[in-house]
């Protein structure tokens, strides 16, 4: 055989191993993406925000707004401690109640708001939910500055929506396996295969990495994704954020551990079984 062909023959190899490797990380990024969500939902369920928050409200923010309908602002009012008088409820309410606010209603309101000397703040931040304008950032600083209790009962009280929880969950599972994918081939096709790192031929060597590499997933998305594309992730409780990822971290680090057993790329009694190049 020419050398033109063992290279050709090699190449395919290679190829083919990097389809395995691939594949075998998403199935493992996906299983680690269940575990995560499934933390965050036992987790934020828990604390009274409300088992479906981190599908129907989180997630689906980094491709859509989520405010709440306009029956739910009466019970939004109250937590921002706006409290409008019998006589003006009575007046607005059947406007609240019926999921519509009409231009003269809104006028009416504000009035009122103004003449209760609302802070401008709040009055816009009211505008915005009135007239359907108000943005995530919005939502996320006024739910964050309401007290634990408060922003737990209002994203319990906001209705599940089945397409926000289809994107929330197309959304996560496709970042989870695009990641589970990465790490594999990073560690396998990389850490191992171009640079011969022999602590990533190990079990715990690969458990490490992709603990870490989790944990850094985590920095950029806490401190520089989110806080720019999907500010209403800052609602999730951050500690318990961080271990999801930890999670999913180690999840796929036994994802990638079985692939690289499989494809016989472990050390054997300290020496590697097989050398990829």
């Amino acid at each position: 055989m020419s050398q033109n062909a063992d290279r050709t023959v090699a190449s395919g190899g290679m190829a083919a191993m990097a389809r395995r490797v691939g594949l075998a990380g998403m199935v493992a990024g996906l299983l680690g993406g269940l575990v995560m969500i499934g933390l965050m939902i036992v987790v934020m369920g828990a604390q009274g925000s409300g088992y479906a928050s981190p599908l129907s409200l989180g997630i689906p923010a980094f491709v859509k707004t989520v405010t709440p309908p306009v029956s739910l602002l009466p019970t939004l009012m109250g937590m921002m401690g706006i409290h409008l008088p019998a006589a003006a409820m009575a007046k607005v309410g059947p406007a609240f109640a019926g999921g519509h606010i009409t231009p003269a209603v809104m006028k009416m309101l504000t009035s009122m708001l103004m003449s209760m000397h609302v802070p401008a703040a709040k009055l816009t931040v009211m505008n915005a939910l009135m007239t359907g304008h108000a943005t995530n950032t919005m939502m996320a600083n006024l739910l964050s500055g309401l007290s634990p209790a408060a922003r737990s009962a209002i994203m319990s009280a906001m209705p599940v929506s089945t397409s926000n929880v289809v994107i929330g969950a197309v959304t996560h599972f496709a970042l989870a396996a695009a990641l589970g994918m990465a790490f594999a081939m990073l560690i396998i096709g990389v850490g191992i295969g171009r640079l011969g790192l022999a602590p990533l031929r190990t079990p715990a060597g690969i458990l490490v990495a992709t603990t870490l590499a989790a944990a850094a997933v985590y920095v950029v998305n806490r401190w520089v994704i989110l806080p720019a594309i999907n500010p209403m992730m800052r609602l999730v409780p951050e500690g318990w954020f961080l271990v999801s990822h930890l999670l999913f971290g180690v999840v796929v680090g036994f994802g990638v551990t079985a692939v690289a057993a499989r494809e016989g790329v472990l050390s054997r009694g300290g020496r590697p079984a097989v050398a990829i190049a």
